[in-house]
């Protein structure tokens, strides 16, 4: 996922107020398979790997808002 270092500059900003402290959420898709036998779960396999689907959400730590970045801040 991310080409940035801890303590690397990230050119983002919230789109509401322009503040710089925010969260950014990747969105990774996966499967769980439950098993069952007789109405009974007999096994719950959970994913062997993550795909991501190339979403990356930002919530603003000052403000609050929520938007979804059109390219990604942690490559450029």
């Amino acid at each position: 996922m991310t080409t940035k270092n801890i303590g690397e500059r990230i050119d983002a900003r919230c789109t509401r107020c322009g503040g710089r402290n925010m969260q950014i959420t990747e969105e990774l898709i996966g499967s769980g398979h439950y098993e069952v036998q007789a109405g009974r779960v007999s096994a719950v396999v959970s994913a062997d790997s993550l795909i991501a689907t190339g979403r990356l959400f930002g919530r603003c730590r000052q403000c609050g808002h929520d938007w979804v970045f059109r390219k990604n801040p942690l490559t450029s």
